[in-house]
């Protein structure tokens, strides 16, 4: 298998490991046409992979050198491990999971801004703001409706298990077409899980403006009165490796037993 590596540069932790692959797989850092991407890290880390090579619709490999390594692959044989993916001895399971397009439109400007995620989509900036939005749903769950708040939060079923999960959000099963929807200290509480569909959120924040956060602070695009964003189901799916993706059940099983 061709593979290409992926390195936080800035990053302390991986010198070592990153001298490691360029004296032993030279190939993985020169790879021109990879079949798969092998990012080293935390869970954040394949989030700003995603970023920049999501369009290819290659599977993300996770080399665990982070603090949570929730999705990612924790090991130490490296030599081993990297030789047999490289010769295809060792054939990961690869798990494909739903994306969320986002379309936002500007008050001011005649340009939209494409781009989309794999974990959620949070409306908000301090816990302390209060924001004014009114959401449509294509399904009619939201209807002309008016929330205020510091914002709300939008995961996939991966990313049911990050902010969502803290938020009180429903933890979905990793291959439900689903979508939860989450209030954050709001004048209504919102916990939903509603089939993926087109959903439109208008900013009517008169004072304080919203950020919307895609994954995490991967991105970050302010917001103003007036400006829509859109939500909708892609057929495009992210597709990340596991060695053992029981190891990745089990976590996921273990953090919704911690959250009951």
């Amino acid at each position: 298998m061709r593979i290409k590596a992926i390195f936080n540069k800035s990053d302390k932790r991986q010198k070592l490991f990153r001298k490691f692959i360029k004296q032993t797989f030279p190939q993985m850092i020169t790879e021109k046409d990879p079949e798969m991407f092998f990012v080293v890290g935390g869970d954040g880390a394949i989030l700003h992979a995603h970023k920049k090579y999501g369009k290819t619709g290659l599977p993300f490999f996770g080399k665990g050198m982070g603090t949570a390594n929730f999705i990612m692959n924790n090991f130490e044989n490296n030599f081993e491990i990297i030789t047999g993916l490289l010769n295809d001895t060792i054939k990961p399971t690869v798990i494909q999971t739903e994306k969320i397009d986002i379309i936002i439109k500007q008050k001011d400007s005649k340009k939209k801004i494409f781009k989309s995620a794999i974990n959620d989509i949070v409306i908000g900036n301090g816990i302390m703001d209060y924001h004014s939005l009114v959401i449509n749903s294509e399904r009619g769950a939201f209807d002309k409706f008016n929330y205020r708040g510091a914002g709300i939060c939008v995961s996939t079923a991966l990313g049911s298990t990050a902010y969502n999960v803290n938020n009180k959000g429903n933890v979905l099963p990793i291959d439900l077409d689903a979508w939860s929807f989450t209030s954050i200290v709001g004048d209504r509480d919102v916990h939903d899980i509603m089939k993926p569909q087109k959903i439109t959120i208008k900013i009517e924040s008169e004072r304080q403006t919203p950020i919307l956060f895609i994954d995490g602070t991967a991105t970050a695009i302010p917001l103003s009165k007036g400006d829509k964003v859109t939500l909708e189901k892609t057929d495009e799916k992210f597709e990340i490796a596991f060695i053992d993706p029981k190891v990745f059940f089990a976590k996921r099983m273990k953090l919704i037993q911690q959250k009951r």
